[in-house]
């Protein structure tokens, strides 16, 4: 019933992320002591009961992690009734609330999604299952229990959402600016760019903070899950007392402020205000400062890393500026952070990559929002 290679007493999980941020998310996880195994859109871990937890409070490129229950073979509905019925379900549910049941299926022997939560209804002694749809990070996290059913041929994976609401949502960030970046995206960037809080960071267009955050974050050693609550709270196994000592642990591991250097500018007092109350609530220090980034001078701590997320024009209407702003961030990259190292998201449009003119920039394939991007690197 279990995955073949999880041996007795031990948990298998899957760990996704946002597309591009796989090396991200294994680097991490392999920092954190986690052993990666790197698979289409995030990681799968094996280790002790409670891995999900960790992986749930420590890994900050994490979307959503899922504890497997099973890996099975089920080529007709009666089997898939058995299968269901057997699997491990008494730690996870109350056996009362309906579960919701995301299903997926690829080529598989189940005519179609409905059979399959006709059969978990059967297998649970339940009138009906609800239904949740695949995209799960789109819904939020509904209260209850909610399971992902994978069907591929006749072979079945079900998993069961830990996470409850989308793990980019750390609980700090209550405003967002004009074209938000996710802070699970401003962290998997910031970890591509070899970041880890050891050196100054700048964001000379820092809009609501997130980049600047997550990199205070990354500096003091704060797990990013520490200010928010999730799903497997709700599981009939929590272990109150169990979960509050792997908390303490984590925070006793938080210092107190940066160890390095964190600034951010804005032309927009607006946004700066925003930012401002996002670090607030994060518990983080931050300078702030108003200023044109065209006649921005890197500051005296460094060289560090400078990082960016100018605007896309077809989010903030600014679509006709757009050239003239990336040269003008080019020229200040090039020359007042010519000794720095420079990340920067853009759109993936060739006009815009020439336009910021970095010297020696490679880039990384990734999305914002589903739109493709780019993560432009350059630097010593």
């Amino acid at each position: 019933m279990t995955d073949a290679r999880a041996r007795a007493g031990e948990e298998v999980i899957y760990v996704s992320t946002l597309p591009g941020l796989e090396p991200a998310l294994e680097a991490e996880a392999r920092e954190c002591g986690l052993g990666p195994r790197r698979v289409e859109g995030g990681a799968e871990f094996v280790g002790p009961p409670g891995l999900y937890q960790t992986a749930n409070l420590h890994l900050r490129t994490a979307s959503r992690v899922l504890l497997r229950l099973g890996t099975f073979k089920a080529p007709t509905a009666d089997g898939l009734v058995r299968e269901l019925a057997a699997l491990p379900m008494k730690d996870l549910w109350d056996g009362k609330t309906p579960p919701r049941v995301s299903v997926t299926l690829h080529r598989s022997a189940a005519p179609g999604p409905n059979v399959v939560l006709e059969s978990a209804a059967m297998a649970w002694g339940l009138k009906e299952v609800q239904r949740a749809g695949p995209h799960l990070d789109e819904e939020g996290g509904a209260p209850g229990l909610t399971l992902l059913v994978r069907g591929e041929g006749d072979r079945w994976t079900v998993s069961v959402d830990t996470s409850g609401e989308p793990l980019h949502q750390r609980g700090y960030r209550q405003e967002v600016g004009r074209a938000p970046l996710r802070e699970t995206l401003a962290a998997g960037l910031l970890g591509l760019a070899g970041y880890t809080g050891g050196v100054p960071l700048v964001d000379p267009m820092c809009g609501s903070g997130t980049f600047l955050v997550e990199g205070a974050w990354m500096s003091q050693r704060k797990a990013p899950g520490l200010l928010r609550t999730f799903a497997f709270q709700s599981f009939p196994s929590f272990d109150k007392e169990a979960w509050a000592r792997r908390r303490a642990e984590a925070e006793a591991a938080v210092l107190v402020e940066p160890r390095v250097a964190i600034r951010g500018y804005d032309i927009n007092a607006g946004a700066l205000g925003t930012a401002r109350r996002n670090a607030k609530r994060a518990g983080v220090t931050l300078t702030l400062e108003r200023h044109d980034l065209r006649t921005l001078k890197a500051p005296s701590e460094g060289p560090g890393l400078v990082v960016a997320n100018p605007p896309y024009g077809k989010r903030v209407g600014e679509e006709l500026d757009l050239p003239d702003l990336y040269r003008a961030l080019g020229a200040t990259l090039n020359g007042a952070f010519r000794s720095w190292r420079k990340a920067i998201i853009i759109p993936d449009e060739p006009k815009l990559l020439a336009a910021l003119g970095l010297n020696g920039a490679r880039t990384v394939d990734v999305k914002n929002g589903g739109l493709p991007c780019l993560l432009v690197l350059a630097g010593p």
